[in-house]
């Protein structure tokens, strides 16, 4: 089964922790991984049984994943990095704060893993993400600063700008870890096990339940991708939802989401076992990051920063 790359609705994959600086201010350079708290992470002694509802789409890589709690702690501390350096530039600089509730409103996890798969959700918003009224981008308030100030934040390849130098701070004397290979595998196991046999029997029973619902796609990545919705704009008509919703309740009846899930977790927890060093060297850099975000974020409110 080929995945489609439609918008910010389509099939979603864990991005790399080095993503563009499209993403909140803070999460800039901090989208790595850990378990639910700054300590071990959570294990898996055995596979899991088949899911039956959205809260119970966990997958091995989780445990290696940040909260939107970390994320903000980490992104939080990047902005009074980033604010203290370009205050001895003599820049000042207001970034926003992150909030856990808009980071996990922007990045729905799990639940879109699979393509649509909560009937809520879809209920509400059809084939589109939920997404905050206007998120609070580094562009949104970069973008309103002189060139000059854009240019000692952003800096060059030869001169690191605050917010790399902030990124930095948080980094120093941490354990190397590879975040894009970590989001790589997130990708690789999505897309293999959309090949397993129990998943491509799934998609042939989803498709009979849609067509009795008076739907024909040959599969679920082609709902997403029908023209007849434009997942760029916030408009959302009633056929779109309804489409969603009976998606939703086809992926369930048919077994879809179960079969994927199970495969797609077998699959993670191999690479897994297989890159013991690997995944340690995630878990140290994470920790690392999250104990010196922590103290940066309490030496402030303290009064000791900035």
């Amino acid at each position: 089964m080929r995945l489609t790359k439609t918008g910010s609705a389509g099939f979603r994959v864990w991005p790399p922790e080095t993503g563009c600086r499209e993403l909140l201010v803070g999460t800039l350079l901090l989208m790595g991984v850990a378990g639910c708290t700054a300590g071990e992470p959570k294990q898996q002694a055995s596979a899991p049984s088949a899911v039956t509802s959205v809260a119970q789409l966990v997958l091995p890589f989780d445990a290696y994943k940040t909260t939107p709690e970390q994320q903000a702690i980490l992104g939080n501390a990047h902005n009074l990095l980033v604010v203290r350096c370009m205050r001895k530039k003599g820049v000042t600089i207001e970034p926003p704060a992150e909030d856990p509730a808009v980071i996990a409103a922007v990045e729905p996890g799990n639940s879109r893993r699979y393509g649509v798969v909560d009937t809520e959700a879809a209920r509400r918003y059809g084939y589109h993400l939920a997404r905050p009224p206007s998120p609070d981008t580094t562009r949104s308030w970069a973008g309103k600063l002189p060139k000059p100030a854009r240019h000692r934040l952003y800096g060059t390849a030869a001169n690191r700008g605050c917010l790399d130098r902030a990124a930095l701070v948080l980094e120093r004397g941490a354990r190397k870890a590879d975040w894009p290979w970590l989001a790589l595998q997130d990708s690789l196991t999505l897309e293999q096990s959309a090949k397993n046999p129990s998943v491509t029997n799934a998609i042939t029973r989803w498709q009979s339940c849609m067509s009795q619902e008076g739907h024909s796609y040959p599969a679920p990545e082609a709902a997403i991708a029908d023209s007849r919705w434009d997942l760029e704009k916030r408009t959302v008509t009633e056929d779109e939802k309804q489409t969603a919703i009976a998606d939703t309740q086809c992926k369930w009846a048919s077994g879809l989401v179960a079969a994927w899930h199970t495969a797609d977790a077998a699959l993670q927890r191999a690479v897994i076992r297989d890159n013991t060093d690997r995944f340690a060297a995630l878990r140290a850099n994470l920790e690392h990051r999250l104990k010196r975000a922590s103290t940066v974020l309490a030496a402030h409110e303290g009064g000791k920063v900035g």
